[in-house]
């Protein structure tokens, strides 16, 4: 991964700035109920991640009100995606909020985690 280049990606409700070694989201401003939305998105992630199951990106810092999320930039997932199961992230004690899409998915260190949990 090419960490030093700046990329954005556009969700339905926020934008992901890829900035070096960080993933920085933050509500779309394009229409007032999704910017609300994404607001929304950032305060759930955040919520979820209190929680510190370990199938969870961790997040670095937010601002309360959901303004701003960043975690750490991660390698996504290629083919190994194919190969993951639609029951992962479900444990006897908890499910992880994650949509089974590529996208949804990277690499911390050698293991999965899901990177899109807020929506």
């Amino acid at each position: 991964m090419d960490d030093t280049a700046m990329k954005i990606c556009f969700g339905a409700t926020r934008i992901v700035l890829l900035v070096g070694k960080y993933a920085v989201k933050v509500p779309r401003f394009t229409l007032w109920h999704t910017f609300l939305w994404g607001l929304l998105a950032n305060m759930q992630e955040r919520l979820f991640w209190e929680t510190r199951w370990p199938e969870l990106c961790p997040i670095l810092f937010s601002l309360p009100g959901g303004w701003i999320v960043i975690m750490p930039r991660l390698e996504p997932l290629t083919e190994e995606f194919d190969g993951l199961s639609p029951a992962w992230g479900i444990t006897r004690d908890y499910c992880i909020p994650v949509e089974h899409k590529r996208d949804s998915f990277g690499w911390l260190s050698s293991k999965i985690v899901a990177i899109d949990y807020g929506s």
